[in-house]
């Protein structure tokens, strides 16, 4: 797949948006009480930091990572379509190399959330509930559609989101390799029915939910798909714009009829706001080697840091380390833990995949 310099960057700045709102804002707001760990006394982290890793106080630090993440899925992706457009199997391949892509990593650092939610319950002396059909079910990444409500960690219905959106480019192969705009369209629409028709489906109930839930946020992704059409040549700039803030008017009616707190939309239109100016100003930057090393290890860290982390640092303070030198040393072995997982696991199987989907059909030739 071709590599968009300032795409790949933002995934690094994405991962690191995602882990500041769950290691420091997130963990100062509840305290630490986390897989019945209890909360402390008071809040651990000072006002001035929080000030620092969180200056807009209407932006959701999290959100607004989940929303690059999607962004940039929905500008990367159509690159495979067109490059196996027309080749025999070409929609196996890209199955094949989404399975090998997305699957093993996850399984890895869902094993890790596992782990240290078995070491918060040893350490406070009981037995965890989940069962071994829940896990099997959530590795699935179609939890929602087996019918589990409970996820076992914090990112796995972003992922499931993301499987969906592969489902749709499977559906819409054709037309999104060829820069047709009826999938944006229709998705629009189906996301404007979906808030009219089944309200408040942001925290989905019911038999519909599941396949309800996911709409606007792969219509958020086509924002993306919109961006790569122009970048292939397929858009002129002014129907771009003209497309990405009506999508984007679209999803806010969505959230704000669904009730969204005002900070999540908003987080969503930044992310937005961010991903357009990198497009037009500097779509050539590669973020440098901070932020390279970053978006090289972006999905393993975002897999695996959050109960592993989390659980972590109220540990160590528990043990009488100060909350900011927990935070320090947790981060540290948070990323190196992801860098070897980024090595042992994600680039290895991320290989594989490719020689098995190049290999398919070679014999037809």
């Amino acid at each position: 797949m071709q590599r968009i310099a300032f795409a790949n960057a933002l995934r690094g700045i994405a991962a690191l948006c995602v882990v500041i709102a769950h290691y420091i804002l997130m963990f100062n707001y509840i305290r630490g009480e986390f897989g019945g760990l209890p909360a402390l006394a008071e809040k651990p982290f000072p006002t001035w930091m929080i000030s620092i890793f969180n200056p807009l106080n209407n932006l959701n630090m999290g959100a607004f990572g989940v929303a690059l993440f999607f962004l940039i899925s929905g500008l990367v992706i159509p690159i495979s379509i067109a490059s196996l457009q027309g080749k025999s199997f070409g929609k196996t391949k890209f199955v094949i190399g989404r399975l090998f892509r997305i699957w093993p990593t996850y399984i890895v650092g869902l094993l890790i959330t596992l782990g240290a939610l078995e070491v918060a319950a040893r350490y406070m002396g009981y037995t965890t509930s989940y069962t071994a059909p829940q896990v099997l079910t959530q590795m699935s990444l179609f939890r929602d559609w087996f019918g589990s409500s409970v996820p076992l960690d914090g990112v796995v219905w972003t992922l499931e989101v993301e499987i969906k959106f592969y489902l749709v480019v499977l559906l819409c192969w054709s037309m999104i390799g060829r820069g047709k705009l009826l999938p944006i369209f229709a998705l629009g629409l189906a996301t404007v029915a979906a808030a009219n028709l089944y309200p408040g489906n942001h925290n989905p109930v019911g038999p519909l939910a599941a396949f309800v839930f996911p709409i606007k946020y792969i219509f958020f992704m086509t924002i993306g798909v919109a961006y790569n059409y122009h970048f292939r040549g397929m858009l002129s700039l002014e129907r771009l714009f003209a497309i990405a803030v009506g999508a984007l008017c679209v999803f806010g009616y969505s959230c704000y009829t669904e009730g969204w707190l005002v900070e999540v939309i908003v987080s969503y239109f930044a992310a937005f706001a961010l991903f357009t100016a990198f497009y037009l100003l500097a779509r050539d930057w590669n973020g440098g080697p901070v932020f390279d090393f970053l978006a090289n290890i972006s999905y393993p860290l975002y897999a695996c840091h959050g109960a592993f982390g989390i659980v972590g640092i109220r540990i160590m303070i528990d043990q009488g380390i100060g909350p900011i030198p927990a935070l320090i040393i947790q981060t540290a072995i948070t990323l190196l833990l992801s860098w070897v997982i980024h090595k042992a696991v994600e680039n290895p199987t991320h290989i594989l995949g490719k020689r098995i989907a190049k290999s398919i059909g070679r014999d037809q030739k």
